[in-house]
């Protein structure tokens, strides 16, 4: 009997553990572009649209500086949100909501740049 209260003791303490914390923001790298009305995040695997808001606006400021034209795609390291894009609605499926800008890579001398 002692045995089965001990079983129990050691199933319910497992069981009440908090679950590790995940990252609700993931990192994401891929190459970026923003033209005229629409944003888009080429991960190599996976292409995003961007929802544009002022986090969308901040990182295109940072890549006008280091693109050559305007059709440069800047390599970027970013976290944000995925949202699934609802039957009713246009563009990509998938779309990251930007939480935070990491870092720009200069695609002239593959430098890192990190925002302030």
């Amino acid at each position: 009997m002692k045995n089965y209260i001990y079983l129990f003791l050691l199933v319910f303490a497992s069981c009440t553990q908090t679950p590790k914390k995940t990252d609700v923001n993931p990192q994401f790298y891929g190459e970026f572009l923003y033209l005229a009305d629409a944003a888009v995040l080429n991960t190599g695997t996976e292409i995003y649209g961007v929802i544009i808001d002022e986090k969308m606006h901040a990182l295109h400021d940072l890549c006008t500086t280091i693109k050559r034209d305007e059709y440069d795609m800047i390599p970027v390291y970013v976290k944000g949100a995925v949202e699934t894009k609802q039957p009713d609605e246009e563009g990509w499926d998938k779309r990251i909501k930007i939480t935070s800008i990491d870092s720009l890579v200069n695609p002239i001398d593959n430098s890192i740049l990190k925002p302030n």
